[in-house]
């Protein structure tokens, strides 16, 4: 295992959706499990097929051992984010009493707020984080983070919900006027919706839960230092999972230019399904009919400039990892489905830093 991994505690897997970034993430977590780490692998929305390569018939919030060959005793565990019980959870510490928890839980409009309120499905996701790094039971963290766009809103939602609760706000959002005014201002659909969910009690109840949040800013202010202060830390590392093409080349020039404002380093890059070269042409001595042999010498020839492309985003991608690494993968030819194939993925991972694999 190189330096890379042995000094990290927490891997933060990021990127856009569909290159496989669950799977690198449920990788990874299996070869630090088998090299001897108790690991935990926290993850937003996996796929079926993911959960019965781990062993199991559904993923659960609960934390769910995944039995290893090479491991006498459970190393691996997984889990996935229940965001309504993070969030709740969060209330609940930074309320000043139970009274005030309750009245808060307990208000329809604040349920309805942690369901559609941007970035309170990852901030959650930080919150079951922060839990994992003060327990002293896991040796390695990884975290499959949402696809990029809320990739961007995990880092930013600590922030986000810091502001929400700031008193600014929520004095503006007190005024026994402006709230209405707001609504008077949008359309008459938004208010028709409001009016269908809540009845004439809307505005009392949104007054109610903005009352009952006063005196949390400080809480969040604080969670938000302490979540930038993990995502800035040597022991962190976030690792951009991504694909070689000019859409996925745009969307992480992006991605890092934020982490670069945030002063969050990028630890490494991992570019996957990487096309492997074909033939340019079938062998003359292979018997076929000139129609099959025509259709799939096209074939190759579509898949060989695919290659091409590819070659060209790779070095392109290659300006971006400025001293990091960059690990390619090459695209596996059918989904993954047993453990056997996520460790040897996850080998490949742990045992190269710069190199092609």
């Amino acid at each position: 295992m190189t330096q890379l991994w042995k000094d990290k505690r927490l891997f933060l897997i990021g990127g856009p959706g569909g290159v496989g970034k669950t799977t690198v993430a449920a990788a990874l977590g299996t070869r630090l499990a088998e090299e001897g780490y108790k690991t935990v692998v926290l993850t937003v929305d996996p796929a079926k097929r993911l959960a019965q390569a781990l062993g199991f018939e559904t993923f659960s919030t609960e934390l769910q051992p995944v039995k290893l060959k090479q491991c006498d005793e459970p190393r691996l565990f997984a889990s996935m984010l229940d965001t309504q019980r993070y969030f709740d959870k969060i209330i609940s510490r930074f309320a000043a009493s139970e009274t005030q928890r309750d009245k808060i839980l307990n208000n329809r409009l604040y349920r309805i707020m942690v369901e559609s309120l941007g970035g309170s499905h990852e901030y959650a996701a930080m919150e079951r984080l922060l839990e994992f790094l003060k327990d002293s039971t896991f040796e390695k963290i990884v975290v499959d983070t949402p696809p990029s766009q809320n990739a961007l809103d995990l880092l930013n939602a600590p922030q986000k919900l810091a502001d929400f609760m700031d008193n600014s706000v929520l004095s503006w959002f007190q005024s026994s006027n402006r709230p209405l005014t707001l609504f008077r201002h949008g359309t008459k659909v938004a208010m028709k919706l409001l009016e269908k969910l809540f009845g004439s009690d809307f505005f009392k109840a949104l007054s109610e839960v903005m009352d009952d949040l006063e005196g949390m800013h400080t809480g969040f202010r604080d969670r938000n230092l302490e979540v930038l202060s993990i995502l800035k830390s040597q022991t962190t590392g976030f690792f951009l999972v991504t694909y070689p093409s000019e859409l996925r080349f745009r969307e992480t020039q992006k991605f890092i230019s934020i982490l670069k404002d945030k002063k969050i380093p990028l630890a490494g890059m991992i570019l996957n399904r990487i096309e492997k070269k074909y033939p340019a042409q079938l062998p003359a001595e292979l018997n076929l009919k000139d129609e099959e042999r025509a259709k799939i010498n096209a074939l190759l020839s579509y898949r060989n400039d695919l290659v091409e492309q590819q070659q060209y985003w790779l070095c392109q991608f290659e300006s971006l990892c400025g001293q990091g690494p960059k690990i390619e993968l090459q695209k596996h030819p059918e989904d993954i489905h047993d453990l056997e194939t996520l460790s040897q993925i996850g080998k490949k991972l742990v045992s190269l830093s710069n190199a092609e694999i």
